[in-house]
Parts: structure tokens; C-alpha cells; sequence
């Protein structure tokens, strides 16, 4: 990806994470948290370079109703964890088995993973996937203004060899297993566990394969996170308006993977990122105990990019083997 189509994109997506913001302002939207931020970026930076209206609105749309169904299911059944597990494998299937794009399905299983550190109950659920259906209303505005100009006929990117029923099963197992290992540890961040493998495989390519990546992340999540405690406690006790760097902060790490496939370094820039609008949305002044949350979230981290490296689909299984 050259450099102009990189930043084009990068500020595709800050785009979006400033306007959902603002409507989230504005609309005082009581359910509103990190989830609304994540689809947003996510889902924007997946379309931006989709040149077509109607394919942008016919994957958002999936997207949003694939990851306003993974929520609420997360959350009505919280109360029966082994329920959960079973829930969250099968429509983990259900989303990689028909989605041709396999980064549609992460971007939808990772904003559904986020009701696990969301109230629970189905009124919240019902409320955070209004929220979600306003996000798709902004990143169809915002895409269509950054594809405003371009030629509507030219053919989008080819996007990545779809999933076979092989892959599709093990993916699935990777994140009950991440579930299991969450509850039976009592991790407070052990969504981490999920996200870690779902951003590995969103990120994944021919130049930055998997397990390349879950190494990478091992080393740069508890960086990221170090960095960004500092940079709060440091600079919060100044002036507790820097958390609004955090869109600042994404852009960089967005241009950085768009632009030079560094994945390493996004991590830390994107860690960063979170430590901030964890802070945001808690409060000035770190809410959030720093320590709990590095300790958590490292060895969240460490054990979904260890579940990915161990069980990695076999590089000799093609498309529709079983």
C-alpha cells in the first residue's frame, strides 16, 4: 500500500472514531462504550477502500448484524458460562463458514467480544446494538465522503482466501479454549484472550504471517501498555484533556501498519491508544488501576498469542478441505 493510499485511509477511519464520537456526545447515548469506538475504526478502515456504495452497505450492514448478534448473545447468557463457551464457538462458525472475507468476521467477533466487559443484560444488549447500527450509519458517511471523486466502477482490492471448514472449526476451538481458560483463571481482562487472536488474524498476510504476529504481540502489548500508564500518570496530573490524543495516537498506529506493515510497532502505538480511552471513558485522574490492568491484560495477551502459535492451521489445507 503506497503512501497516499495509507493516509487516505488512516484518516478514513479517524474520520469515523471523531464522529461517532460526536454523535456519542451529542446523543448522550446512555449504553455507549469503547464498542461503538472499535466498530467504527475497524469497520471503516476495512471499507475504505471498497469504491462501490453498494458493497460498502451490503458488508457493513452484515457486519453489524453479525456483531449485534455476538453481544447480546454474550450478554443474556453470562449467567451460564459453559452456555456462553458453546454460543461463542458456534456463531464464531456460523460467521467465518459464510463470510468470504475473513477480516469482516474478526471485526464482528471483536465488537461482540466487547460486551464481556460490558454491563450484561438484554435491555443494555438491545441498547448497544441500536449503538452499533448508528455506528454503520457513520462509516457509510464516512467512506463515501473519502471514496467521493473515484471512479464508482473500479474494481475493490481482492480480499483474502476465504476460510475452509477446517480452518473455520479450529478458529472457533481457538476461542472457546481462550474462553475456558479465561474463566477457570478468572482473568478480569481475559477478553483479551479472544481479541489477541482475533487481531492476529485480522492482520495476518503473506508478509506478516500468523505466527510471526502472535510473537510480536506478546513483547508489544505489555510495552504498549507501559508506555501508556506512564505517558497518563505523567501528563494527566498536567492537564487531564490529553486523553483525547487517543484519536491522535490511533492515527499514528494505523498509518504505521497501513503504510509499512509494522505490526510490532502498532501494537505498542495501539496499547497506548487503549490505555487512553480506557481512561477516557472511566475518568480523568486513572480510574483504572494500572497494575491490574498491565498484569491482566499481559498475561491475557501472552496466553491468546500462545493458543494462536500452538494451534495454527496446517499451511498444506486448502479451501474446502475437511
Amino acid at each position: 500500500m503506497g503512501a497516499f493510499s495509507a493516509v487516505r485511509r488512516t484518516f478514513i477511519l479517524i474520520s469515523g472514531m471523531l464522529l461517532v464520537a460526536a454523535v456519542w456526545g451529542i446523543g448522550r447515548i446512555p449504553d455507549a462504550n469503547l464498542l461503538m469506538i472499535v466498530f467504527t475504526s475497524l469497520s471503516s478502515g476495512l471499507l475504505a477502500d471498497i469504491p462501490s456504495f453498494y458493497s460498502r452497505f451490503r458488508l457493513v450492514s452484515i457486519i453489524a448484524c453479525y456483531g449485534s448478534a455476538v453481544q447480546f448473545l454474550v450478554s443474556v447468557s453470562r449467567e451460564v458460562p459453559l452456555l456462553q463457551m458453546v454460543i461463542l464457538m458456534g456463531i464464531a462458525y456460523f460467521i467465518f463458514g459464510t463470510l468470504a472475507d475473513h477480516r469482516a468476521g474478526c471485526v464482528a467477533m471483536i465488537t461482540g467480544c466487547l460486551a464481556f466487559a460490558a454491563p450484561a443484560g438484554w435491555e443494555a444488549a438491545v441498547g448497544r446494538s441500536i449503538d452499533i447500527f448508528i455506528c454503520a450509519l457513520v462509516v457509510m458517511a464516512v467512506t463515501t465522503l473519502g471514496n467521493a471523486g473515484g471512479d464508482g466502477k473500479k474494481a475493490p482490492p481482492p480480499p483474502p482466501v476465504p476460510y475452509s471448514p477446517y480452518q473455520t472449526l479450529l478458529l472457533s476451538a481457538e476461542l472457546g479454549l481462550g474462553f475456558l481458560i479465561s474463566e477457570l483463571l478468572h482473568l478480569q481482562q481475559g477478553v483479551w484472550i479472544m481479541l489477541t487472536i482475533l487481531f492476529i488474524r485480522m492482520s495476518e498476510s503473506p508478509a506478516r504471517p500468523g505466527k510471526k504476529l502472535a510473537l510480536q504481540r506478546v513483547f508489544a502489548a505489555p510495552a504498549g501498555i507501559i508506555a501508556g500508564g506512564f505517558l497518563l500518570g505523567t501528563f494527566v496530573r498536567v492537564d487531564d484533556h490529553i486523553v483525547y490524543l487517543v484519536f491522535a495516537i490511533g492515527a499514528a498506529g494505523f498509518f504505521i501498519l497501513y503504510n509499512y506493515g509494522n505490526f510490532f510497532l502498532f501494537s505498542i502505538i495501539f496499547m497506548i491508544a487503549m490505555s487512553f480511552a480506557s481512561d477516557w471513558i472511566t475518568g480523568p485522574y486513572h480510574r483504572v488501576h494500572f497494575w491490574d490492568n498491565f498484569s491482566d491484560r499481559s498475561i491475557s495477551t501472552l496466553l491468546g498469542s500462545l493458543i494462536e502459535w500452538f494451534l495454527r492451521p496446517r499451511p498444506d489445507w486448502k479451501k474446502g478441505d475437511v
